[in-house]
């Protein structure tokens, strides 16, 4: 059984962002798959079907700080290690396309992207300024690729092959964009794990504030009532920017 897990912000506060899971739960989260007998999955041998057994790969899309202050502790713990996927416009920096529920939340710098990566982390893209790719013109979408892959590659000395699709969007355009510079494996937020796996279109199971006990996600029944769920939640986290922008234009502040 093959899990593609995927998760944003870890806290140690009780928070109302449906993005957030608090680090115990989190920590339960990895301690039950390990009692399963899952390890971690090599992304780099690729998906072969059959070498595929309780094996799990840890995500993380946007690369908030709390990824390494506490989902490295808590993964390297328990014998893991995990993906983050980095929005590189806001290295160090908080972000800014969200609805700011209680406030943002700052991103990881580039030491700590370092030293994830040294641990044996994959440190991979979620573009450069979190916009949905699909919409954005040839000129811009090469922009928005490239100057994300060019600054974690700077980052790390080192090639990056991994890409997170902001919002979960994508079209074909995206994928030969995301070829043109090297990328190998892209992940989208939902979707059932069917083969031949086409490696751009890679789906994840999602997990939000609401998933308190992960034994749903690997339960073959109810993993089916899963499915609708995790789609409702991705579906509203793309309204996110959209509630922003009117947010600010109320405020007479409205966004380039």
């Amino acid at each position: 059984m093959l899990l593609l897990l995927q998760y944003h912000h870890i806290s140690p506060n009780i928070a109302f962002n449906p993005g957030t899971v608090h680090k115990r739960i989190f920590e339960n989260h990895v301690k039950l798959l390990k009692s399963y007998g899952f390890s971690n999955l090599n992304l780099e041998k690729g998906f072969d079907k059959s070498n595929l057994k309780r094996q799990v790969l840890f995500t993380f899309d946007d690369g908030y700080k709390s990824v390494f202050d506490y989902a490295h502790p808590i993964l390297s713990n328990y014998g893991f290690t995990g993906t983050v996927f980095i929005v590189t416009k806001y290295i160090g920096q908080k972000g800014d396309w969200e609805v700011p529920l209680l406030s943002s939340l700052p991103h990881l710098s580039q030491h700590e992207i370092k030293t994830l990566y040294k641990s044996g982390w994959i440190i991979g893209s979620h573009s450069h300024t979190h916009n949905d790719l699909t919409t954005l013109s040839t000129t811009r979408l090469k922009e928005e690729i490239r100057a994300s892959i060019g600054t974690l590659e700077d980052i790390l000395g080192d090639k990056v092959y991994t890409f997170s699709y902001p919002f979960g969007k994508y079209n074909q355009r995206v994928k030969e964009t995301l070829m043109e510079y090297g990328i190998k494996f892209a992940f989208k937020s939902s979707g059932k794990l069917k083969y031949p796996l086409d490696p751009l279109e890679i789906p994840r199971r999602s997990i939000y504030l609401i998933d308190l006990d992960l034994s749903y996600k690997i339960d073959t029944f109810y993993s089916f009532f899963e499915y609708p769920k995790e789609l409702i939640s991705n579906k509203l986290a793309y309204l996110s920017p959209i509630f922003l922008k009117l947010l600010k234009s109320f405020k007479g502040n409205p966004r380039d």
